[in-house]
């Protein structure tokens, strides 16, 4: 049994196909570029001094907050003071672990597309009086050698997951209050969202929004944490992942998602997941 909290670990994939769980405790926010994975991420907020940028909207992260990350969302902390103290649990969920939980049903909470289901849920005194709970005894069972240690943790992620989805279908449910990115980037993710399978690059973008490349490159990196082609590329192998994953063929998909080169999708799909695009498709049609 580890101590109550872990050393950060930077690695943005997961060990294991289910999942994993962390508690961390830092005395220095890190600064960590804007990232995405291809898993589900259950981010409860504890303590510090920190916002959360998601996909162009930015919160203010108050102790009992619970984050609601999908696999294609970009986010990363953003911290607003020097601030010593920075608390967290954090949940990673494989896509096809939690589709396979009761049909399909726990997946509900994470999905953006409805208004009644925030990516951020701001817990009541009870609700928190569930879920931190829950969220310390599972991290306490995941690491532990003892009898049934891994049964016992199984039937309290399903006891976790049960009261989030509660949380997060009840009407009532309030969402955090966000703030958008600046204008300005905010219409330049959304111009990207909408071309990013067209030939794109930041002359177009600068020549499209009548400012120098130079002066978009730095504010789009200092609002989002990752320069515009990285973004792109990022946007492109989001799409085809989920593509494959379909049963698409990769060389379609390559084209499909704005790669004019086979062997640079390759290279990059690689680089990002670990795995050939070949190999993606077969993981879902064995």
């Amino acid at each position: 049994m580890p101590k109550k909290t872990q050393r950060f670990d930077p690695r943005q994939n997961m060990n294991g196909e289910t999942y994993e769980i962390f508690h961390y405790l830092d005395m220095q926010t890190r600064h960590l570029d804007a990232h995405y994975h291809d898993f589900y991420e259950l981010f409860f907020f504890i303590d510090g001094d920190v916002d959360y940028w998601v996909d162009g909207d930015v919160y203010h992260l108050q102790p009992g907050d619970l984050l609601l990350i999908h696999p294609t969302a970009l986010h990363k902390p953003i911290p607003r003071t020097d601030t010593d103290v920075y608390e967290r649990i954090v949940l990673w969920i494989s896509r096809p672990y939690l589709a396979s939980l009761e049909g399909g049903l726990f997946q509900q909470c994470f999905e953006q597309n409805s208004p009644d289901q925030p990516r951020l849920l701001r817990l009541s005194a009870g609700e928190k009086g569930r879920v931190h709970p829950l969220l310390h005894d599972l991290v306490k069972e995941f690491y532990s050698d003892r009898f049934a240690a891994k049964s016992c943790a199984y039937g309290l992620l399903l006891q976790l997951l049960t009261a989030v989805n509660r949380i997060a279908r009840r009407q009532d449910t309030a969402a955090a209050e966000a703030y958008s990115t600046p204008t300005l980037i905010s219409d330049i993710l959304a111009y990207i969202g909408t071309h990013y399978r067209e030939e794109l690059t930041l002359d177009r973008l600068a020549a499209h929004f009548f400012i120098s490349k130079y002066y978009l490159s730095h504010e789009f990196k200092r609002a989002v944490g990752t320069g515009v082609h990285r973004y792109i590329t990022l946007k492109r192998l989001n799409s085809a992942y989920d593509l494959l994953q379909e049963g698409h063929a990769p060389g379609p998909v390559s084209l499909q998602c704005g790669f004019s080169d086979y062997t640079a999708f390759y290279k990059a799909f690689t680089a990002e997941y670990g795995v050939s695009p070949a190999a993606c498709r077969h993981q879902s049609n064995p």
